[in-house]
């Protein structure tokens, strides 16, 4: 009887040293670095074409990489790589973030009944999946985040 009193807590500690190696690798996840996401927008020749109306053949799609920059429709975007004036995205803990240049607006997509929410220059802004972000009248949708 003593014996298996001696074993119960070698078990339970065992136990423990095991949940704690998993919790560990859970945080890891949580620190992955962001290696690309894809930024679309509809075809520049649509001006009267909105919402809805615009099937996936009539919009465009960049990709953009981490230490790159693309300019889209006279935007130019960064994915951990900081340029003057420029929607700099950056990779924070496993979260994409984004540093706004100018005023703009972000809702979730779907919409999450919120609308969109206004941020000024200087502002730091968490992107989780899909986003609408609007700068004067273009849309810009993130999507496709990938980690490594």
């Amino acid at each position: 009887m003593k014996k298996i009193l001696l074993i119960f807590p070698c078990f339970l500690f065992f136990y423990a040293c095991v949940n704690n190696t998993n919790n560990n690798n859970e945080k890891e996840y949580y620190l992955e670095e962001i290696t690309d996401f894809n930024i679309t927008s509809k075809n520049s020749e649509l001006n009267k074409k909105k919402g809805t109306e615009i099937s996936l053949e009539e919009m465009t799609t960049k990709n953009i990489k981490s230490g790159g920059e693309v300019i889209f429709k006279e935007v130019c975007f960064t994915l951990n790589k900081e340029v003057a004036d420029a929607l700099n995205f950056y990779s924070d803990n496993g979260k994409l973030m984004c540093n706004v240049p100018t005023k703009l607006s972000v809702m979730n997509m779907p919409p999450d009944g919120k609308g969109l929410v206004s941020y000024s220059r200087g502002d730091d802004i968490e992107i989780s999946g899909t986003t609408l972000i609007k700068i004067e009248s273009v849309n810009f949708v993130i999507s496709d985040i990938r980690y490594r």
